[in-house]
């Protein structure tokens, strides 16, 4: 039997494997496409690779801190698209499994080129200040209190999807996450971190306020 190549966590340390490369091979997929064309997950997938587990958490995240976000239901289920593969980093999987009903969904090319297009000149501009700096951070075992992170949100999420500030708050520290996985900066990692118990402390307070 074969022995597969180790899944990809994080970018190339080359420096060929950065952000905007990463969307160039989205936007690919819509090529001789018009807008109306409808783009699978199991497409995206595809391009991505499905070993290249960094990628594959990174994306999901990016894209529910971006205009897609806005679309009833995406929210949910880019969530469960991170909380999926964070659970399979978790496991050390060999390579991407996801249930046909997730893979199925599709969404307007045009929407997709959309989300890209108001990412690309964030990423452009932050990709300079990203090192990879204080990797145990991102790296197993130090990356597990995120990715569980990640899989509780997901599963919470579609509880919270229609609360706008909770949902930007948790969106947020996913896509740090993701980000930080991706790229290797643990500096990311704590911010997302720091998000979180912001959330939490604000959640708690306002809950208490609310019971008072």
């Amino acid at each position: 039997m074969p022995t597969l190549p180790k899944p990809r966590i994080g970018r190339s340390t080359d420096g060929t494997d950065n952000l905007e490369r990463l969307l160039d091979q989205l936007e690919q997929l819509g090529q001789g496409r018009s807008k109306t064309d409808m783009i699978s997950l199991a497409d995206i997938v595809a391009a991505l690779g499905p070993r290249s587990f960094g990628a594959l958490l990174l994306v999901p995240s990016l894209a529910i801190v971006s205009p897609l976000s806005a679309i009833p239901t995406v929210p949910t289920i880019l969530a469960a698209m991170i909380g999926l593969v964070a659970a399979q980093i978790i496991l050390d999987r060999p390579a991407l499994w996801m249930p046909g009903v997730l893979l199925r969904r599709q969404l307007a090319n045009g929407r997709l080129q959309q989300g890209l297009e108001a990412l690309r000149p964030l990423l452009r501009r932050l990709d300079p200040y990203i090192n990879e700096r204080l990797t145990f951070l991102t790296d197993r075992p130090g990356n597990l209190a995120a990715l569980l992170l990640c899989c509780v949100i997901a599963f919470f999420m579609p509880m919270i999807e229609f609360v706008p500030f909770l949902t930007s708050i948790v969106a947020t520290a996913m896509a740090l996450f993701g980000l930080g996985i991706f790229v290797r900066d643990g500096l990311l990692m704590l911010a997302g971190y720091g998000i979180v118990l912001a959330g939490g402390l604000t959640l708690g307070g306002t809950a208490a306020l609310a019971l008072g």
